[in-house]
């Protein structure tokens, strides 16, 4: 599976040198990422594409290449996975559609294509996909025009079932500053499935986060049982789950919907974290780099009075308690007041301190309270206002490190946003040394996700939800 995304050698079918052939976009996407090794573009017509040649016979192709990238009509595409087996490739990306999604009964092509894969012991991802990105490898098989040169290289990897939610997850988890490994655009999951990639991704040493997009689960025993065995958080974003969606996808990715419900109980026990949306991937990816969240109970914070009813109100909706806080700690909080004016509770308004030390005092003492499981902190940024709150606020990075810092002291997630210009925030999200959330409520939601997980984990190391796995047999997904 490694040579998916480190291949030795790219073959690429369906160029031509004209403008609005999209075959080319796949060379340059590879080399606008930075994918070193050999393309050989493969046409009908002779022709050159970024100063290549393109290669009319396929018997000309050299030995030792990896993979395939094929676009070419859907009626082609098993005399090209012929003359692949021909030249030892065994790895394609089908990017052709054409296939279930738009024949889903004898379909020629469909059945032509699948003798010859077999026949010479070629996987492959697709079709109708758009293959695979790789930030450690370059590797860009997109068909479509992209920025590549703007991705993030990170530590998660996506296993995508539409190329436009593929392209979109690219920039998103990179605009973000949280990055990607790999994206894998399954499409219609003819030979590889979700599990393959899973099964991969587990083992991957460049993965530490796995997040999927999905219009349909095709092994639901394989796939939880993969999930529950995963060292690795696994998070998903499912769709098509009602009547008016399986219209589409069934056309979009030959995907068939599946009982919602039933989906939802198998996800619970596998120790999946559910997600509604891409932009919530990212949210949750964020709150995976935080320590462990075992409980309800939290202290939220602001230095505005407005914002920490905010934190009250989406405690309150996500299921967090916050509890009243030791008077001892409330008093040497308050004993750093300026105007005296301003009543200590949980959620706290911070607003009449003025103090780095007071602050650091008020986490710290926070965190050490054994019946407080983390802390959600709103703080309001700008050059100024860090001038005035004493030197080290000023610097973002010492800022993010003294709260990487406590938290891992006190293994308790600290959920950190700032009420501040977007500049600012983007700022201390770009340093990537601790992540920031967009807002005061997306931190509270980053903490319900992160005890989601965490409560999972434990269920199934306990053997809670392993058990009720064992005894549910296959999942009828």
């Amino acid at each position: 599976m490694r040579r998916f995304f480190h291949p030795d050698g790219i073959a690429v079918f369906g160029v031509s040198d004209e403008p609005r052939n999209l075959a080319r976009n796949i060379i340059h996407n590879c080399r606008d990422l930075g994918y070193p090794g050999p393309i050989f573009p493969v046409g009908r017509k002779p022709g050159r594409v970024l100063g290549l040649d393109i290669i009319t016979d396929p018997g000309d192709l050299p030995e030792g290449i990896d993979l395939a990238v094929i676009l070419v009509p859907a009626v082609a595409v098993a005399d090209v996975i012929e003359h692949c087996g021909q030249k030892g490739i065994k790895r394609a990306v089908i990017s052709t559609g054409g296939f279930a999604e738009f024949k889903n009964r004898d379909n020629e092509a469909e059945a032509k294509l699948l003798a010859a894969a077999r026949r010479h012991g070629i996987r492959f991802i697709g079709p109708n996909c758009i293959g695979a990105i790789c930030t450690q490898s370059g590797l860009c098989t997109p068909f479509n025009p992209m920025q590549p040169q703007s991705y993030k290289k990170g530590r998660i990897s996506l296993i995508v079932q539409s190329g436009g939610v593929t392209t979109q997850s690219a920039y998103y988890f990179s605009e973000e500053h949280l990055g990607f490994s790999k994206i894998i655009s399954a499409g219609n999951k003819l030979d590889l499935t979700e599990c393959d990639f899973l099964e991969y991704l587990i083992e991957d040493e460049d993965t530490d986060q796995i997040h999927m997009y999905l219009e349909s689960i095709d092994d639901g025993r394989r796939f939880m049982d993969l999930a529950a065995r995963s060292p690795k958080p696994v998070v998903l974003f499912k769709s098509n789950k009602g009547r008016t969606a399986s219209r589409v996808a069934q056309s979009h990715t030959a995907a068939l919907s599946n009982n919602d419900r039933i989906v939802g109980g198998a996800l619970k026990q596998a120790g999946i974290v559910r997600v509604p949306d891409i932009h919530d991937m990212t949210v949750c990816a964020k709150a995976l780099q935080l320590p462990p969240l075992r409980g309800d109970r939290l202290v939220a914070l602001s230095v505005s009075g407005g914002i920490s009813v905010i934190l009250g109100d989406a405690c309150e909706d996500f299921g967090f308690e916050c509890p009243e806080l030791p008077r001892d700690l409330i008093e040497r909080i308050e004993s750093h007041r300026r105007g005296g004016v301003i009543r200590m509770s949980n959620p706290m308004d911070f607003g009449d301190v003025h103090s780095r030390e007071a602050l650091i005092m008020a986490v710290e003492g926070c965190l050490a309270l054994d019946d407080i499981d983390g802390l959600v902190l709103s703080l309001m940024y700008s050059p100024v206002v860090a001038r005035m709150m004493d030197r080290g606020m000023e610097d973002r990075s010492l800022l993010l490190d003294f709260f990487k810092a406590i938290g891992e002291k006190h293994d308790k997630p600290i959920a950190l946003s700032f009420f501040a210009e977007r500049t600012d925030i983007e700022e201390f999200k770009r340093i990537g040394a601790f992540p920031v959330f967009n807002d005061a409520v997306e931190s509270v939601k980053a903490l319900s996700l992160l005890r989601h997980y965490w409560r999972g984990r434990e269920n199934r190391l306990n053997g809670t939800e392993a058990g009720l796995i064992a005894r549910a047999g296959a999942v009828p997904l």
